[in-house]
């Protein structure tokens, strides 16, 4: 498993196509991939739960993958969060 703190202070809410391009990212990934906050945990390759959720005010998560590619999966999914 890695664990990675990351910053997404500039994206508040996240929009219909910010959602599917990061839900189709993450599904590229046979890891399981989630953003970890306080009181949340989305699974980044639901684009409803994404939708659903608003990042938190100091804007900092962490990004897990899980299983195989995690290394891979960690670099493409910083790389699409932070555009």
């Amino acid at each position: 498993m890695i664990r990675t703190s990351i910053d997404l202070k500039g994206l508040k809410l996240i929009d219909r196509e910010r959602a599917a391009k990061i839900a189709s990212t993450a599904s590229r990934f046979p890891c399981t991939l989630t953003l970890e906050g306080e009181r949340s945990i989305l699974n980044l390759k639901s684009m409803i739960g994404l939708l659903s959720q608003t990042i938190p005010k100091n804007g900092m998560m962490d990004l897990v993958a899980d299983g195989p590619q995690e290394d891979a999966a960690t670099q493409a999914m910083r790389d699409v969060l932070t555009l």
